[in-house]
């Protein structure tokens, strides 16, 4: 007989790019997501890639059209072993216009495990701009004795009933995935496929009951049921592909989780998944009691959509130092996105993760810092919040102690700050060494720091001394020196040990 089955939350990971703390110039930008599958007893891996047209080369076609390529390269290793692959030019439809967003899904059989998957993209036209990345990921793991397995629940951003043969056509339905897993103010339907796999026959259970519905994620992360089920009756089979579509238009803006559930003729659960998105909707009202009950807006992100492009740009700076270093691409790329939708999605995805209920409270705070950093520490080469003193205070925060020189004889200016407590890495008394060996005014560069995944610079004493001749080096050779000797005007050290 079937097992009933609690809630497995599905795999459907977002890849990750490769990390960098500048703008990538001439950046091939593409989204990735992955998809689990079963086809006859084997995992089947969805690669599904959204490429951003403005990051490619557009040339024109001999009908007056335009058409993007990309040379892309995926494979599969374990344990440094290649176990699949694929090696492909990908040409962009032909479009009136250039620099059209295009969309592609390739699939790849492997056996069950952990692997490290890692992809290449470059511009066909344009070979200086490349991209490479890697993820690791577990594919497989469906519990065994389960009465019912089901695919990864995707998103998609159109379907419907196709006889084509292409990348986006599966078991007769043209589905094309929607990108970040957003879905903006002009959507107005959610579609979702999902394969549903059946190991008692038909004599036994002959149907079972599908089951989905929408919840909340508030800001402490747990998420809330906010619509009854849509329950769908259906016929047991091997395979049983399911294409749904929901009304969004109501929906307002905000963190949600698609649940899918297979429940048996009597309405017991024996499986279940869930898939995660962000709407934006600001054209949405809250009705008035809702208002005062909540003291929320009508509109969650409508403080976004007067901003200019300036403002928009400006503001995904500011957060720069906030944003994990695996995102630092995706932040870069849409800082080039000549988009503003692209921009309005990241920064309302940023804020609504900080206040779930007032988005435009937790911006307005955020920007209020973000500006006065700017002006404390604006040096000419950026704002003030891109120079390393002002990109470690919005990211740690204001430093505890400031221990500030200016005259020592054989230094440039430098600042040690000091933080007390670090709850970063569990640290207690870490120290940043910044110096000035340009005497541009503000031009303060990070030299050294006791905080773990920030530069560490033995020989910080050395460079910062670098006036100092050969003989005041303290040791046997330059090469393995790591100070210099003590004297009444060097106290950087002094300063360093006793703060």
């Amino acid at each position: 007989m079937y097992a009933p089955h609690f809630r497995i939350l599905t795999f459907l990971t977002l890849f990750g790019l490769v990390l960098a703390s500048t703008p990538l110039f001439g950046q091939v930008q593409v989204q990735v997501d992955l998809a689990r599958f079963y086809s006859q007893q084997q995992p089947v891996v969805e690669v599904q890639m959204y490429f951003s047209g403005s990051s490619l080369t557009s040339i024109p076609t001999p009908d007056g059209q335009w058409r993007s390529s990309v040379d892309v390269l995926i494979y599969f290793s374990r344990d440094s072993q290649i176990i699949q692959y694929d090696h492909f030019v990908l040409h962009s439809p032909s479009m009136p216009v250039p620099e059209q967003d295009f969309v592609d899904v390739r699939r790849f059989a492997v056996p069950e495990g952990a692997y490290r998957v890692y992809m290449e993209v470059f511009d066909l036209h344009q070979a200086s701009d490349t991209l490479s990345f890697f993820r690791d990921v577990t594919i497989g793991g469906y519990q065994n004795g389960l009465a019912f397995e089901l695919s990864d629940p995707v998103l998609l951003a159109k379907a419907y009933a196709s006889k084509e043969t292409n990348a986006l056509v599966r078991n007769g339905y043209y589905m094309e995935p929607i990108p970040h897993r957003y879905y903006p103010h002009t959507a107005e339907l959610l579609y979702f496929y999902q394969e549903v796999y059946a190991h008692v026959p038909a004599s036994e259970l002959n149907t079972y009951q599908f089951a989905y519905y929408l919840e909340g994620v508030q800001g402490d992360g747990k998420p809330r049921r906010i619509q009854q089920a849509i329950t769908k009756t259906r016929k047991t089979r091997p395979l049983d592909p399911i294409l749904m579509q929901m009304d969004i238009r109501n929906l307002p803006s905000g963190n949600y989780q698609l649940v899918t559930e297979v429940r048996d003729q009597d309405l017991n659960l024996i499986n279940s998944s869930a898939v995660s998105f962000q709407r934006s909707n600001p054209n949405l009202e809250w009705a008035e009691n809702d208002q005062k009950k909540a003291g929320t807006p009508g509109m969650l992100d409508s403080f976004l959509y007067d901003m200019s492009m300036e403002d928009l740009n400006y503001s995904l700076r500011a957060i720069a130092a906030r944003i994990p270093e695996k995102d630092v691409p995706i932040l870069n790329a849409t800082i080039q996105n000549p988009k503003a939708e692209s921009k309005r999605q990241l920064l309302f995805s940023y804020f609504i993760q900080e206040n779930a209920n007032r988005p435009d409270k937790a911006y307005a705070a955020y920007m209020t810092s973000a500006r006065a950093v700017d002006q404390k520490f604006r040096s000419g080469f950026g704002y003030g919040f891109e120079t390393d003193r002002g990109y470690t205070w919005m990211k740690y925060g204001q430093p505890n102690d400031i221990v500030q020189v200016e005259d020592e004889p054989h230094a440039p200016p430098y600042e040690i700050w000091i933080y007390d407590e670090f709850p970063f890495t569990g640290q207690r008394n870490v120290k940043f060494l910044f110096y000035n060996p340009n005497l541009a005014p503000g031009d303060f560069q990070l030299l050294h720091s006791t905080a773990r995944n920030e530069r560490q610079n033995p020989r910080w004493e050395i460079e910062l001394y670098k006036k100092v001749g050969a003989n005041d080096i303290q040791g046997i050779n330059i090469q393995d020196a790591t100070g210099v000797q003590d004297q009444y005007y060097r106290n950087a050290r002094r300063y360093f040990n006793d703060f």
